[in-house]
């Protein structure tokens, strides 16, 4: 045990200082040396060679080691650096972009309008009120808004079409241009006229949407494709859209003229040439309220359209049989009403 431990003792110390072979076993002893066991002479020069290179080559296994292991630190620390930094600043970031996000998106919405000549800004009006309110357009159109109903359009129209949003109720009385299609934009629908006159509403329960034609024509198209377009070309007809997209279209009997006391009794009155005066006794019943015709060509006047003595008020009532037929009425001191014809312009207060 002493004999191997000290052996080991020396070859460690050789391992260290290669250079005390060269100080122990001198070439000079080695031409001495005289081996009767040994075939051959043992090289000096040769062994002292294979010795270094071989404490060299496991320096250099050392050496790679502890620079692998070395360089594998360094990596992961690098990484996970990068890792900490590259959170922290996407966190900032986003944190920093948040509050300019939306204006930037808002200004691209700008920036996309196109440029129009004309004031493209839009002009909002809602009648808050129970009772209606004439309104007129700046094609020299007119509207009468029925109460709790708005109307939205952009100022001054375009020079391609004149389109109007409506929720609620309205009557239009549409200024011929052939050349810009008058266009009401309710309930996912799209009514189109030239010149003509006619009633929507949306307030229905049942019906999502109903337009009522007075005079003209007009095509009624659905924006969502819920159902193939509709056509109304004579005056009375009416067109009611149901939830499912369902549509059915009221036309009056032809050649029927309602007599006063079938007008007294009903609830609603769908009308085709019946007499002004029938219409206006009728509608003194059911109100309780006198009705006089100051013009006497009032009275050759046949009117034909839809009343709903049931939801519609009095004077909304004469309002419209007034647009349609160019007329006017006056509130008397005793709370009747008297027709004349209208001499000025329709845009005269017609609801005094």
């Amino acid at each position: 045990m002493k004999h191997d431990k000290k052996n080991n003792q020396i070859r460690k110390t050789i391992w260290k200082m290669p250079f005390l072979v060269d100080e122990l076993f001198k070439d000079e002893d080695w031409k001495k040396y005289e081996a009767t066991d040994l075939a051959k002479k043992v090289p000096s020069e040769e062994m002292k060679l294979l010795v270094q290179t071989a404490i060299e080559d496991q320096e250099e296994r050392r050496d790679r080691k502890v620079l692998l292991k070395y360089k594998t630190i360094r990596y992961l620390r690098y990484t996970a650096a990068a890792a900490v930094l590259f959170f922290f600043s996407f966190h900032f970031i986003s944190w920093w972009t948040k509050d300019e996000l939306l204006p930037s998106v808002r200004k691209v919405a700008v920036v996309a309008k196109p440029t129009a000549l004309k004031d493209t800004s839009w002009t909002v009006i809602e009648n808050k009120h129970r009772q209606s309110v004439l309104l007129d357009l700046p094609d020299g159109s007119h509207v009468r808004l029925f109460g709790q109903s708005h109307i939205r359009y952009v100022k001054d129209f375009t020079e391609n079409a004149r389109d109007i949003e409506l929720v609620g109720r309205a009557y239009f009385d549409v200024a011929s241009d052939p050349k810009r299609p008058f266009s009401v934009l309710a309930a996912g629908t799209k009514t189109t006229a030239l010149g003509t006159s006619f009633t929507i509403s949306t307030k229905s329960r049942t019906q999502v949407f109903t337009v009522a034609l007075h005079t003209g024509k007009v095509l009624v198209s659905s924006l969502k494709n819920s159902f193939k377009q509709v056509f109304l070309n004579g005056p009375g007809q009416k067109l009611r859209v149901d939830r499912l997209g369902l549509t059915q279209v009221d036309r009056p009997v032809k050649d029927v003229i309602a007599k006063t006391s079938d007008l007294a009794s009903a609830d609603l009155l769908n009308l085709k040439n019946t007499p002004m005066p029938a219409v206006l006794r009728a509608l003194e019943t059911t109100f309780k309220h006198h009705i006089h015709i100051g013009d006497q060509n009032i009275a050759e006047i046949h009117y034909t359209g839809e009343i709903d003595v049931r939801k519609d008020n009095l004077k909304d009532i004469l309002t419209t049989i007034c647009l349609i037929n160019e007329l006017r009425y006056i509130v008397n001191e005793d709370g009747s009403y008297t027709l004349y014809k209208q001499e000025n312009t329709i845009t005269e207060h017609l609801n005094n």
